[in-house]
């Protein structure tokens, strides 16, 4: 008899989770395991369109609206859930005493999605997905995912504490994010371990062959002479934007021909004010959310990842897979993708220093051939990954 599993994400927008949620789906044997997906928000979904043609897809708007803001309360109220209104209020204000309170009052507003019992469920979102799925979903078996270095992100440590004791295990993308999980949670330690995001090489190759609107463009700028720069992330300062620009300043104020493409959602407007305060419009480009964003890495010359922090990032194993040169900020899971000048650049936590790295390898052909003839001898698969699921079926 077929197993039945559920898995449960928070979205499908832009972002690494939702990417790492769909390589998993398409790595995931579906012939052999009933499989379904519980999706909690569609709202700008780009990720939906790779979900497998054999996975069930499951969604409920009352949680999608009870996860959301005021305008989330009114559809709410429109729609006769009174109570979930005042709900969804009252914790829009008990965010800003404690994001644990939080999401333990989201967890008791979502309805169940379903009353089947599962032999696998697999929260892929933790937070509020994490209380959800232990007090209203029936499972032989629960895990849970975390996605970053928790001491960067312990906003959630009260419920997190009571919650991780009732699930059978719990998986982190990298060892230095499974060692801070073990620091936080000793009582836990035996449960926690890696999984990593899963990257098919295939995959990335084949979607990096598609020939974006913007490509004439870029290969003008290219005979032009120009050295075309690539990021792929929201626009705000947790991924370094601020950085971003002050590289850019100090290259244009250099006269090094630049375009530097933005892929992703821009979620701080304020920086990109300060982008035309500066006046660097022409030296910055963004593109906008692309549910396809090889194209442009492909295109690109240089991949840069300028981020405060990650657990570990997806985009920076597609760039390793496209066997771009890389400049990348020191964050503190840094050193389980890269070695400085092996396979990357890494550089200080400034957009100063980021600057210089850009510059060097802009200037230095050998340096940027080491990397990827590096690359191109290193290409890994991690799709073996996913057995580390099935041993819980």
């Amino acid at each position: 008899m077929r197993r039945n599993v559920l898995f449960i994400i928070g979205t499908l927008q832009s972002g690494g989770v939702s990417k790492s949620m769909i390589s998993l789906l398409n790595t995931w044997n579906c012939e052999v395991y009933n499989t379904s997906l519980c999706i909690c928000s569609k709202k700008d979904g780009i990720w939906e369109q790779y979900i497998p043609d054999k996975v069930k897809k499951m969604y409920d708007p009352i949680i999608e609206h009870v996860m959301g803001g005021f305008r989330s309360a009114c559809w709410l109220g429109r729609h006769g859930h009174i109570l979930l209104m005042l709900g969804v209020v009252l914790r829009l204000f008990l965010s800003k005493i404690s994001r644990s309170k939080a999401a333990l009052l989201i967890s008791k507003m979502m309805p169940r999605i379903s009353s089947e019992n599962y032999d696998l469920i697999v929260d892929y979102g933790g937070q509020q997905l994490l209380y959800y799925m232990v007090d209203k979903l029936n499972g032989n078996k629960k895990i849970t995912f975390f996605h970053n270095d928790y001491s960067k992100w312990p906003y959630y440590y009260e419920a997190d504490q009571k919650y991780y004791q009732q699930v059978d295990h719990i998986f982190s993308i990298s060892q230095i994010c499974v060692d801070a999980l073990k620091r936080y949670f000793p009582d836990c330690k035996d449960k926690i371990s890696v999984m990593e995001n899963i990257t098919s090489p295939f995959a990335v190759k084949k979607l990096a062959q598609e020939i974006p609107g913007e490509q004439g463009d870029i290969d003008a700028l290219k005979t032009e002479g120009y050295t075309i720069l690539c990021t792929v992330a929201h626009f705000c300062c947790r991924k370094g934007s601020d950085f971003s620009i002050e590289a850019a300043e100090i290259l244009h104020r250099k006269k090094i021909k630049f375009k530097w493409l933005f892929v992703g959602k821009v979620l701080e407007p304020d920086l990109t004010d300060i982008v035309k305060e500066k006046r660097l419009e022409e030296d910055m480009w963004f593109l906008g959310i692309k549910s396809n964003p090889y194209p442009y890495m492909e295109l690109s010359n240089i991949y840069i990842q300028p981020s405060r922090y990650e657990g570990k990032s997806i985009s920076l194993d597609e760039a390793k897979i496209l066997c771009k040169p890389i400049v990348v900020t020191n964050f503190s899971t840094v050193n389980d993708q890269f070695e400085n000048r092996v396979n990357a650049s890494i550089c200080e936590m400034d957009g100063r220093d980021l600057a210089d790295k850009i510059e060097e390898l802009i200037n230095d052909e050998k340096l940027r051939n080491s990397y990827i003839n590096y690359l191109e001898e290193h290409v890994s698969d991690n799709s073996s990954e996913v057995n580390k699921l099935y041993k819980f079926l």
